[in-house]
């Protein structure tokens, strides 16, 4: 005897068995794509934070450079230099390159901008009857016996293993008799 087996009303053959695993794969490619792709923006933010970093300690070192420049007598004989700037890490200290600081020229000092109660002001007023206290009106030009050389300090820092960083440029000015020459 031949057995046949009846399919009730509303069963349904067994057709989808194929279609889970396409839909599963297809989730599991656009997961992995998300994954990879979150993946290369944290390592492109990571270099970006460490180029950032290396690029504040080189400015840093520019600057100390500067400091350390200026805190001699610079404008006697304005040489250049190279400095080897330490950031205090375990890393390569910084190569910073100072050229010769440049005079770009010399300006008066107003009295009006000078302080009477300050001791290395007072060398700088007229003495006398000649006195000029910088009220409008009491003197000639409004000068008073100092002028200001204003020089231009430039440093570069290279950091280890790395190209230099932008020049860091820094304006001083420096307290001269009248009459002085850069």
């Amino acid at each position: 005897m031949k057995c046949v087996q009846r399919i009730g009303r509303g069963a349904t053959p067994r057709r989808q068995a194929g279609a889970t695993l396409l839909v599963a794969m297809i989730f599991l490619a656009l997961i992995t794509l998300i994954v990879t792709s979150s993946i290369k923006a944290v390592n492109v933010n990571t270099k970006l934070v460490g180029n950032m970093q290396t690029q504040k300690e080189a400015d840093a070192a520019a600057l100390q450079a500067i400091e350390k420049t200026i805190s001699s007598d610079f404008t006697a004989l304005p040489t250049p230099a190279t400095l080897t700037i330490d950031n205090g890490q375990a890393v390569a200290a910084y190569t910073v390159s100072v050229p010769a600081p440049v005079c770009t020229g010399i300006k008066a000092i107003k009295l009006s901008e000078l302080d009477a109660a300050n001791a290395d002001d007072q060398p700088c007023y007229a003495s006398g009857a000649a006195q000029n206290t910088g009220i409008v009106g009491s003197g000639a030009s409004g000068n008073s016996l100092c002028s200001n050389s204003n020089w231009e300090v430039n440093a570069t820092a290279t950091p280890p293993a790395s190209e230099p960083a932008p020049t860091v440029h820094q304006g001083i000015a420096v307290r001269v008799a009248v009459g002085a020459a850069c």
